[in-house]
């Protein structure tokens, strides 16, 4: 009996070892197959084949980076954090998620799709149109009926979730009307394109249809990625956005209010209003205009700063800063204009010089080329902190994940045909 139990007991260690061993090869195995999935970085002979492909189906897209080296950097770089936010996703399973398993299917059929319409219409006169009978035939099959409304039942929980990480309230709703006539136009469309493609043996096995559907994987995992780690590692606190605000005082509305009352003075002492006007104020639309609306009528323009200009007499200047929810206004009334109307009524008409200094500031970041939007100090807080924390939380992201990518690239657009 002793024996037998003996014997027992080393038949289950033993297959408690092999099942042990196997676990271990199959944890191997996973790894390795989850680690041929990630991409890794792209040579410049891929990136290439990529924006040949893209050009294409849509040669404007690409023609920006062809001389403007610094667009090219701001793309290498916007690949490299996809692909290290992606490869990260990947090893903690996000590319497993039921939402981001029917996304990714969505918007590659759509890629697919795009693809294949300008294949299609390669040297002819106008675009490949879909018939409205193939249209019509994807309806008659109930299943894709089911696979609409899933797809967009997922795309309206994954916006959805969007917008609550970014702590936006907003509603959203479902499609209706036009709206839902024309995506299951589009879906129907998509679906027969992408169809297509996919029975073309030689269209998918080119290899940059191949790299093209990867990014647009690794795309849709960082954005996954970044959402789900958006509340925890870099959205700004009250606490932090009060602590940047304090560091910058170059964003407190009394020195504004300061300015525009120095402003008010120099004006008042007989500088010139439009030199001043075009040396401090933050309306773009007048500031070169010596801050001139002309001719306009009631109700148009700032309540405050109408009020104040309607109550000063041709020439002259308000005695103080008038205060909207705009900004700081110093107000000059060139002239007014009041007509009888046939009712015993009467209209009025007014130009006004005015300088304003805003109740919001210049964005910091600025595009090269661009006018900066004015913001609240409290949204620059906020962008700027967010900013900073995205760039701490991508730095441990790409220690983790190294990808490699080229210093440049050069950009073949494609031969316009002569319309003669």
């Amino acid at each position: 009996m002793k024996k037998a139990v003996i014997i027992s007991l080393a038949v289950i260690l033993a297959a408690g070892g092999m099942f042990f061993v196997w676990q271990i090869q199959n944890d191997r195995a996973n790894a390795a197959k989850l680690e041929a999935e990630i991409l890794k970085g792209l040579t410049t002979e891929e990136i290439g084949l990529i924006l040949k492909s893209e050009a294409a189906a849509n040669p404007a897209s690409i023609v920006q980076f062809k001389e403007d080296a610094e667009k090219r950097q701001t793309f290498l770089k916007g690949m490299k954090e996809y692909l290290a936010l992606a490869a990260q996703a990947r090893r903690e399973n996000l590319a497993v998620d039921g939402n981001f398993l029917i996304n990714v299917e969505y918007k590659k059929n759509i890629m697919l799709a795009d693809l294949y319409q300008a294949k299609l219409g390669q040297g002819k006169d106008k675009s490949y149109v879909v018939p409205e009978a193939e249209i019509q035939a994807v309806w008659a099959n109930p299943e894709n009926e089911k696979l609409f409304s899933r797809d967009m039942n997922v795309l309206q929980e994954i916006r959805k979730a969007a917008l609550d990480a970014a702590g936006n309230q907003t509603p959203v709703s479902a499609l209706q009307g036009d709206m839902l006539a024309k995506a299951r136009k589009n879906w129907a469309k998509t679906k027969i394109l992408s169809d297509k493609a996919k029975m073309d043996a030689e269209f998918i096995s080119q290899p940059e249809i191949g790299l093209r559907l990867k990014i647009v994987e690794a795309g849709i995992l960082a954005n996954d990625y970044l959402r789900l780690n958006w509340e925890k590692r870099i959205k700004a606190t009250d606490g932090e956005i009060r602590d940047y605000l304090a560091k910058h005082p170059e964003y407190d509305l009394a020195k504004k209010k300061q300015t525009a009352e120095i402003v008010l003075q120099k004006a008042k002492a007989g500088e010139d209003f439009s030199a001043l006007a075009a040396q401090f104020s933050e309306d773009r639309t007048t500031k070169d205009k010596g801050g001139l609306y002309e001719d306009v009528n009631k109700n148009t323009i700032w309540a405050e700063v109408e009020n104040a200009a309607l109550n000063l007499e041709n020439g002259r200047m308000a005695d103080t800063v008038i205060e909207s929810s705009f900004g700081f206004h110093i107000v000059k009334l060139e002239n007014k204009q009041i007509t009888k109307t046939k009712d015993a009524g009467e209209t009025v008409k007014f130009s006004v010089r005015h300088i304003v200094l805003q109740k919001s500031f210049e964005e910091p970041n600025r595009v090269p080329g661009v006018p900066p939007p004015f913001m609240k100090a409290e949204e620059i807080a906020r962008t700027e902190v967010e900013r900073e924390k995205r760039e701490k939380f991508i730095a441990e992201i790409f220690a983790q994940n190294p990808i490699s990518m080229p210093e440049d690239f050069s950009v073949e657009l494609p031969e316009v045909k002569s319309s003669n």
